[in-house]
């Protein structure tokens, strides 16, 4: 039961962060945007790390750039991938990839499941792509290449919960935060070759952006670092329990937070098939807990 509350609870605070973000990329460029979340993710976790009492081990370490690799690539293509392609088809196929995968291996792995909770893993697969459905439905063709991003957006978010769930128990936060560093750094250096190739500005475009919507544009994007910071720790938590195919499965759930505060912050009406999703997900999670 605590295992599948505190997935849910890491998946709606991923979405919460996925709002912010998205109205941070409304203002300034995504590849800043990621490069602020992920610097503002690291400094919590940073005070963290110590007073959980992590150890240090060679293998935190190259986990942890591993999946801050993994992490930074499945963030770039997915919003590359949404940059090129409808919502509607690039959400779903990136949450059903990302939910596969760590159930996949997690089952391979030995993880075991009454018939119940079986079912509802499939379930939450499902609501997972009918969270990410929205109203643009009439969005267009989808190219190959945005079909190619979300895949490999969904194998990079589903690769980084197999990684992190290989660190040891012992080590806590420790390979959280050298993730964190990691991706800020692999953001930073790619902000440098654009600059350097393109000769694009410091805020990764030709032009950096007003300073009337560069402000809230980078509050925007801290506020959705801390918010991952809080979610990562609670995935990593999760992992660490040995529960992959459980906490992939609910991660991969993040839509949900962004639905939820859509409905309650924004006072948006949500479609059918988001509803489905949401007493599917729940209804599933339930299921799951018992399962």
């Amino acid at each position: 039961m605590v295992i599948v509350l505190v997935g849910l609870a890491s998946a709606v605070v991923y979405g919460v962060s996925d709002f912010f973000g998205g109205l941070g990329s409304r203002r300034i460029p995504p590849l800043l945007v990621s490069l602020v979340s992920f610097a503002a993710a690291a400094v919590p976790i940073a005070v963290l790390t110590p007073l959980v009492g992590s150890v240090w081990s060679a293998e935190a370490v190259w986990l942890g750039v591993l999946a801050g690799v993994a992490g930074a690539v499945a963030i770039w293509a997915f919003y590359a991938a949404l940059a090129i392609g409808p919502m509607s088809v690039i959400s779903p196929t990136t949450a059903a990839v990302a939910a596969l995968i760590p159930a996949i291996v997690g089952i391979a792995r030995g993880e075991r499941f009454s018939t119940l909770g079986y079912v509802a893993l499939a379930a939450l697969v499902v609501a997972a792509v009918l969270l990410g459905i929205t109203r643009e439905q009439q969005g267009g063709a989808v190219g190959v290449r945005a079909v190619v991003l979300a895949v490999a957006s969904g194998i990079g978010f589903g690769g980084y919960n197999v990684v992190m769930e290989w660190t040891a128990p012992e080590s806590e936060f420790a390979p959280l935060l050298v993730d964190l560093v990691a991706g800020a750094l692999l953001f930073a250096v790619v902000l440098v070759v654009l600059r350097l190739v393109r000769g694009d500005s410091w805020w990764g475009a030709p032009e950096p952006p007003p300073v009337e919507v560069r402000r809230p544009g980078l509050l925007f994007a801290v506020g959705a670092g801390l918010l991952m910071a809080v979610a990562n720790a609670l995935l990593v938590w999760g992992l660490h329990q040995g529960q992959l195919a459980i906490m992939g499965v609910l991660a991969s759930l993040y839509p949900l937070g962004t639905v939820l505060l859509a409905l309650t912050v924004l006072r948006e009406r949500l479609t059918a098939v988001q509803v489905a999703g949401v007493v599917l997900a729940l209804a599933a999670s339930a299921a799951l807990a018992f399962g």
